[in-house]
């Protein structure tokens, strides 16, 4: 196992005989045979008022409405795990040239940093890497925090 850390923003381990691409934003995570990636990418949450809080749901709901998702179809869920807010969902773009594409979206922050992951693959290959990469989201850590708990959706 490696760890991939982007230094301030967050550290996650990746397994044996996966690659990682960290140069730019999204940092990329993959097998060279596997059928999808895994994007993750960091940043300063928006500017709040004093007392707000950041809701990853909320942020999630809009992110997918943004992009046309209905939330309703999607499967998603919110938790509180190891000192971080967690939003989560899964959906299928039926629209896609290549056919259906299977995808999985996380929010997560600690109201320091936002940390935003995607994974998608072809509808069909859906299982193939699903424990995998769930095992990847699960060793997420941000500034300060440290793993002692499965990730939600894993």
């Amino acid at each position: 196992m490696g760890v991939f850390e982007k230094k301030g923003w967050f550290r996650i381990t990746v397994p044996p005989g996966w690659e990682v691409e960290g140069g730019e934003d999204p940092v990329a995570i993959y097998r060279s045979d596997g059928p999808g990636a895994l994007q993750v990418t960091a940043q300063a949450p928006p500017p709040l008022r004093p007392g707000e809080r950041i809701d990853v749901f909320l942020m999630l709901r809009a992110y997918l409405r943004g992009i046309g998702v209905d939330m309703d179809a999607a499967r998603a869920e919110r938790s509180f795990e190891r000192g971080l807010e967690w939003a989560w969902c899964e959906y299928v773009e039926k629209g896609a040239a290549e056919g259906p594409a299977y995808w999985r979206v996380w929010m997560v922050t600690d109201h320091d940093v936002l940390v935003f992951l995607t994974y998608t693959c072809p509808q069909e290959d859906r299982e193939l890497e699903r424990k995998a990469v769930e095992e990847i989201v699960a060793t997420l850590e941000l500034p300060g925090r440290a793993p002692s708990s499965p990730a939600p959706g894993a």
